[in-house]
């Protein structure tokens, strides 16, 4: 069955209902697919504002060390390229909705600019350490929950666990997500996955982690559905 149902009209988990989501252009053509997803600082909170595509994009999800290397090589491979190390980027004013592709409202011929994309990232959230306020472990990010607030997309939430085969399937949050067994699987292994709003939690984007303000049992609820 078609997924038709447009989920930027509701709240969205970043990493499951958009990254490597492809993007579709107003006339049906491919564009390329979402390789992270750029987080700008408001007064509401930190706001997915363009998708991001490419190369540069991608090899930025890795983070660390050996990101910031391949993204050098990367740009030593074709110097004369203008900001070859800057993500294609597509301000979140020309999606008109998401199903199982990202959809446009402009053709796809020169839509994509390398301008600006040196904001935060969706892909350097992913995978960051969670610390209880003691200093122990308590997980690392699996996924950040997005809601609408006038018309942009507002982070409210991370999901905390261990993670793990799944993670990113939705296995752990959707209980009709299939094949059962294997649904019923993944949910057991991430049944210590909680919410966490984003005001009990503090996100150092330098040291790539993150401090919660309330041990994880108390500040987070059980992984809902979305």
């Amino acid at each position: 069955m078609t997924d038709t149902a447009d989920r930027l009209q509701g709240s969205i988990d970043g990493l499951l209902h958009l990254m490597d989501r492809q993007l579709i252009d107003v006339d049906g053509l491919f564009l390329g697919k979402v390789d992270d997803v750029e987080l700008t600082a408001g007064d509401d909170g930190l706001a997915i504002t363009a998708l991001l595509t490419g190369a540069a994009a991608l090899v930025g999800r890795l983070g660390g060390r050996l990101g910031d290397e391949l993204i050098t090589k990367w740009g030593q491979a074709r110097p004369a390229e203008p900001h070859r190390t800057r993500p294609w980027r597509l301000s979140m004013d020309l999606v008109d909705r998401l199903d199982s592709a990202v959809h446009l409202t402009v053709g796809r011929d020169e839509v994509l600019s390398r301008d600006g994309g040196e904001g935060l990232r969706l892909g350097s959230l992913a995978g960051m350490t969670v610390f209880e306020p003691d200093g122990d472990k308590a997980g690392r990010v699996l996924d950040a929950r997005f809601e609408p607030r006038a018309a942009r997309l507002v982070l409210r939430s991370l999901l905390v666990g261990r993670g793990g085969p799944g993670s990113l399937l939705g296995y752990d949050r959707r209980s009709e997500q299939g094949p059962r067994v294997l649904a019923t699987l993944v949910r057991l292994w991430h049944r210590d996955t909680r919410v966490v709003d984003v005001d009990d939690a503090d996100i150092d984007w330098t040291l790539e982690q993150v401090r919660l303000r309330e041990r994880l049992e108390v500040a987070g609820k059980r992984a809902l559905d979305v």
